[in-house]
């Protein structure tokens, strides 16, 4: 693996990697100027250095590690193993320059890649729910959506790749996906070092893409159907929740956020992946704020999707499915809103129907503005995280 070419030379080159067969992963790796930095083992492949990482690290910690291995220039590149519980992000936000920690990684390493690594059969079990595993499905499809690179361990033949690496495509369009190999793996690190786009990695999700309408460049595979999901009338919770507990057929990829007729007030925060569902509360409507508040802190693209009598309550979420109708689902959340008549009787009598959703609490999210397609305030607000 190369350095940094040019004016970056004297930087360390950095790559995360993640996922259930990230060890197959870092077995191809063994350049003597390679340096591991992890939490799970005190050993690698042949000529890779390993630099010890106390378990549970954090964020200052960690940061104060990279900078003694950069400072060491002992190795070209650093590759870091996640913890199997976090995510490439968390340790990627590192680079993204943050105001809370007392040192920047920037002035002495650059973060070039992120890498999730995982075998096809686990991908489709765990998000077509073929078999049982073991797998915490919104969790791998969270950190395939955020990666530049996702690695498939596939023999020679596997019938499962093709639809696995169009499943990968259809979470994450701007990824490379690849079978796992020592010359894939070369490939990706002989590639030119530029940085990792941490900004682009957030928004570049393919729920995002379908929410801005970008479903028809998802993936060629005309098996998987990619819609946006958008309406102006709340949603029966006793309807929603009985289609959510019936697997949506064939659905696999859900994201976004919607609104109960029960619960006027909150944002409904939408994650489903495969059989796994988590919906919880991802802030307040501006329409549920005083008047005056709105009028001084409304974002213009709030303003722009503002329609009376309930402002900027709606439903907005990515829908993605695998040999399903897009009309046939597009039916069954239809038949979720309010009728007419349950239109008519308004919101005082809404709050008498029967709500199976469990309690929503708010002091357990990650609040992200840029990670959904409702504006609030970056503080209050995400649809993403559980």
């Amino acid at each position: 693996m190369s350095g940094v070419p040019g004016k970056d030379r004297e930087l360390l080159s950095v790559s995360i990697a993640a996922g259930p067969a990230v060890t197959a992963f870092l077995d191809t790796i063994g350049s003597a100027k390679t340096g591991l930095l992890t939490s799970t083992r005190t050993d690698a492949s042949t000529g890779v250095t390993v630099f010890h990482l106390p378990p549970g690290s954090n964020p200052d910690r960690i940061v104060h590690e990279i900078r003694l291995i950069a400072g060491k220039r002992a190795i070209d590149h650093l590759i870091i193993e996640c913890e199997p519980d976090r995510p490439p992000m968390a340790y990627a936000s590192l680079f993204a320059a943050p105001d809370n920690l007392p040192q920047t990684l920037n002035d002495v390493s650059k973060l070039t890649a992120t890498v999730f690594v995982i075998q096809p059969a686990d991908l489709l079990d765990a998000i077509l729910g073929r078999r049982a595993n073991s797998l915490q499905t919104c969790f791998v499809a969270e950190q395939m959506e955020f990666v530049s690179h996702i690695f498939f361990e596939a023999a020679s033949g596997d019938r499962d790749f093709d639809l696995a690496r169009s499943i990968a495509l259809a979470l994450n369009p701007r990824t490379n996906v690849s079978p796992l190999d020592s010359a894939a793996v070369k490939r990706c690190y002989d590639l030119p070092a530029s940085s990792f786009d941490f900004e682009a990695a957030l928004s570049g999700a393919g729920w995002r893409q379908v929410l801005d309408g970008k479903e028809p460049t998802l993936t060629a595979d005309d098996r998987i159907t990619a819609l946006a999901y958008r309406a102006r009338r709340p949603f029966h919770p006793g309807r929603f929740w009985n289609l959510l507990q019936q697997n949506l057929g064939g659905v696999f990829r859900a994201k976004g956020f919607f609104w109960l007729a029960t619960r006027m007030d909150e944002v409904g925060g939408l994650n489903l992946a495969g059989s796994e569902l988590h919906c919880a509360s991802a802030g307040a409507w501006r329409a549920a704020r005083d008047q005056s508040s709105r009028a001084a802190e409304m974002p213009e693209r709030t303003r722009n999707e503002w329609k009376e009598p309930f402002g900027d309550r709606r439903q907005t979420f990515a829908i993605m499915a695998f040999e399903a109708n897009r009309h046939t689902l597009q039916s069954q959340l239809d038949a979720c809103l309010l009728t007419d008549e349950e239109m008519a009787e308004g919101p005082e009598h809404w709050t008498s129907f029967a709500d199976p959703f469990p309690s929503w609490s708010t002091h357990s999210h990650h609040h992200h503005d840029h990670e959904c397609d409702h504006d609030h305030d970056s503080e209050e607000h995400d649809c993403c995280h559980h």
